[in-house]
């Protein structure tokens, strides 16, 4: 009887307990490796004239600016920043724990044990200086400008021409005279009452003066052409 294979149940390798465990791990292998190098570099220390009581020191700034720019690069490269000095610090005082500790073991001359020494307390105050570089830049914040860059290089290729479209033209809308505004006209001034002046009474006509009766005589009376004494004799 045939079966059919099922999906395979593996272990993600970004779960949580795979993460966890990665963790112990290395922590477990860190102190290991404190604890075998601390007696090397002890002793490497006593090479340097440095006093018993405070040997112990030594291990203490090498190895442990290892762990500080290991995770100080770790956090610049997640914040998009370069870390390149972060890598070759942590890579430089790898390379003294490694050659203090081959040295010790293998028992080398007074001369080479001599400059182990100097070699081992002279990277204390370079390890207090690049310390505090390091908290400075994680702990400081950068301000960014806003301001363009002025490009003074002359060999930048300038961006070729782009083609624009131009878009269809479209007839234009008749022109449509705007309405008259109705403007209101100013209000006329008030023109200054005129001073009334006292109208006299009128005079009573006069009579008109009458001529003198004059009597009618006959010849007013005559007519032209009548004769009215001879018409009567």
């Amino acid at each position: 009887m045939n079966r059919t294979a099922g999906p395979v149940a593996r272990i993600a390798a970004d779960s949580r307990p795979v993460l966890v465990f990665t963790v112990i791990l290395t922590i477990a292998v860190a102190l290991a490796s404190f604890a075998l190098s601390f007696a090397s570099l002890r002793d490497a220390a006593l090479w340097g004239r440095v006093t018993e009581p405070i040997a112990f020191l030594v291990p203490v700034v090498i190895d442990a600016s290892v762990l500080v720019y290991g995770l100080v690069a770790l956090v610049l490269r997640d914040r998009g920043r370069s870390a390149a000095w972060a890598w070759t610090l942590m890579f430089g005082f790898t390379i003294v724990s490694i050659g203090a500790n081959a040295a010790h073991a293998y028992d080398v001359g007074p001369e080479l044990r001599t400059i182990v020494g100097v070699v081992l307390v002279a990277l204390a105050p370079l390890s207090v200086l690049t310390s505090s570089h390091a908290l400075g830049s994680l702990v400081v914040a950068v301000r960014r400008t806003t301001e363009p860059e002025n490009v003074t290089d002359a060999s930048v290729a300038e961006p070729e021409p782009v083609a624009v479209i131009e878009p269809a033209r479209v007839a234009p809308a008749p022109a449509v005279d705007p309405e008259p505004v109705a403007v209101p006209e100013p209000a006329p001034a008030e023109s200054p009452t005129p001073a009334v002046t006292p109208v006299r009474p009128a005079l009573a006509a006069r009579r008109p003066r009458l001529g003198r009766v004059r009597p009618i005589t006959q010849d007013a009376l005559d007519l032209p052409g009548l004769n009215m004494a001879r018409a009567e004799a």
